[in-house]
């Protein structure tokens, strides 16, 4: 029997387990062993995701993509990780390193720690509530729980005083109970969400050590370390209905996600017992690597992942044929897995809307890119678009009526979930009323005589003025200039054209533009018209897009405008 932590008694436990930890065999695997690897695994479907495991013996957390068993990262987090949790999002993943004290928090679409956040008293599990807003982390050498606001990263409130050697920890799919496990005092604590007060303590077998629920969430099992058998709890009742004899030194457990198996990995047989939840009997051993301390389903169920502790890898086994199909190295000693249980399956992830903008009547197509978006429904601000097509990574869209100016977020939304809120799902109802006034001004002169004309563009809104272009038309008859607008051609027909950019709602802006005539034009009306060609945001009201100043020269000397 290789050397491990976990077979010494509860409160030594505290004391001697990095010592033993430095100690342990390590057969260290280099790579994915292909074995006759599942189908299932050959592509990136509805069941494929991430698991990460907290490596206590190198101060990592490996991430391994289930879909293909590659790790995909290795992320350094503080001393001794024990315990690592996800949140449902798949947003960040929180490792309790009992070593230093402290809680990482990891962000999942980088890889890279974030926070950390200081103040446990060797905290050893954890646990994420399905509404993301706070982590459940054990004090094991306090005899408390301490309670992380995952919007600050910072522990809020007091510690909750539960049983001696609390060591894992799991929140019920309600999210309204949390379960405790006090390996040095033999019970289980239940802690209301809503009071954070301990609500029930339920007598369990010798050094209870890690629980979870079966789906529904009306019993709770805990592998009991020190009693090999499991635990049966209702949990309406808070009372223990059944024990189940398993192996030897069980120490993780799961749940199927349709709660018909419970997989328990028996540390002392280096296997993993398969329990029928229908008759509490043992139906199969299966034999996975050295000292499995973790183990976690896919959300299918078709696969499950055994952290062996020390072989520093991950065993895949494939739940139909009931045997190992492969193994991944992880960092040293990995300790737990994350997600608790059961891989979630992957909720859709919105990277980018385009384009980002568009009128408040609606009808803009846009291209929602991301990932998990086959079969999605696209939303904006809650309003459901329309002539929706997706594909696993790309949506097309058409905006549905809002109003302007408002920025909403557009979402995507699955059986397995809806995107999480981010800047990049962000869409814009925007129009913006652009006025055009124009003014002119005679400058005679005895061999040439000018019109200077003022043009002013105002932004009515009610959204700000992204851009905009105005055009004169062709003019005949003037040698035009101007010090701020582009002219094309001459005196035989020549044109201004203007632009604008960021004006602000109730800002105006100016262009000068000037016609200039020699003293063969005599004796005529000559008129100016500037009109918006195309402006950014759409403007919905046309009727103020132009204006036009007609001045009569009757010579050089005498312009009256």
């Amino acid at each position: 029997m290789p050397s491990s932590p976990l077979l010494l008694p509860p409160r030594a436990r505290s004391r001697h387990r990095f010592a033993a930890l430095a100690a342990a065999t390590a057969l260290g695997l280099t790579g994915l062993v292909a074995l006759n690897a599942p189908a299932a695994h050959a592509d990136a479907g509805p069941s494929a995701t991430t698991v990460y495991t907290a490596d206590s013996g190198s101060g990592t957390v490996t991430a391994i993509n289930t879909a293909t068993g590659a790790v995909v990262a290795t992320v350094p987090v503080g001393t001794n990780p024990s315990g690592v949790a996800e949140d449902a999002a798949r947003s960040h993943v929180y490792v309790a390193n009992t070593g230093d004290g402290t809680v990482s928090v990891i962000d999942t679409a980088t890889d890279t720690v974030t926070a950390v956040v200081p103040g446990f008293a060797h905290p050893f599990g954890l646990a994420v509530t399905p509404d993301g807003g706070r982590v459940y982390v054990t004090n094991e050498s306090g005899n408390t729980v301490s309670v992380i606001d995952t919007a600050t990263d910072t522990v809020s409130g007091g510690p909750i005083t539960v049983g001696a050697n609390p060591f894992r920890v799991t929140v019920s799919p309600d999210g309204a109970d949390v379960y405790v496990s006090n390996s040095g005092s033999n019970s289980v604590s239940v802690i209301s969400t809503a009071s954070g007060a301990v609500t029930a303590t339920v007598p369990v077998g010798p050094s209870p050590v890690v629980l979870r629920t079966n789906p529904a969430g009306t019993l709770l099992y805990v592998a009991n370390q020190g009693g090999n058998s499991v635990s049966v709890i209702d949990t309406a009742a808070d009372a223990v209905i059944g024990t189940i004899p398993v192996g030897s030194i069980p120490q993780g457990l799961a749940v199927s996600p349709d709660g018909s198996q419970l997989y328990v990995t028996d540390q002392g047989d280096n296997a993993v017992s398969v329990v029928s939840t229908a008759t509490g009997a043992v139906t199969a051993t299966i034999t996975v690597g050295a000292n499995p301390v973790a183990v976690a389903f896919d959300s299918t169920g078709a696969h499950a992942f055994v952290a062996d502790y020390n072989d520093s890898a991950v065993s895949v086994v494939d739940t139909a044929a009931q045997s190992v199909t492969g193994t991944v190295s992880t960092g040293t000693h990995p300790y737990d897995l994350a997600p608790d249980g059961v891989l979630p399956p992957p909720v859709p992830v919105v990277a980018s809307v385009s384009p980002d903008s568009g009128p408040p009547a609606g009808g803009t197509v846009v291209t929602v890119s991301g990932s998990h978006l086959a079969g999605a429904a696209i939303s904006f601000g809650g309003r459901p678009a329309t002539d929706v097509s997706c594909t696993a990574t790309s949506c097309t869209a058409t905006s549905p009526a809002g109003t302007a100016p408002d920025t909403v977020d557009v979402r995507a939304t699955t059986p397995d979930g809806t995107s999480a809120v981010s800047g990049a799902d962000h869409f814009s109802y925007s129009a913006a009323d652009v006025g055009v006034t124009l003014t002119a001004t005679a400058v005679p002169g005895l061999l040439v005589g000018k019109i200077n004309y003022t043009l002013t563009v105002t932004n009515h809104g009610p959204s700000a003025l992204t851009a905009a272009a105005f055009g004169s038309g062709t003019l005949r008859g003037a040698a035009l200039s101007s010090s701020d607008c582009a002219v094309s051609g001459g005196v035989s027909g020549g044109s201004f054209q203007c632009t604008v950019a960021g004006v602000a709602v109730g800002a105006s802006v100016t262009r000068h533009l000037t016609a200039s005539f020699g003293t063969l034009t005599v004796g005529l009306p000559w008129s100016l018209t500037m009109s918006r060609t195309s402006s950014s945001p759409v403007d919905l009201v046309p009727s103020d897009n132009s204006a036009t100043r007609t001045c009569t020269i009757v010579t050089t000397a005498i312009i009256t405008c």
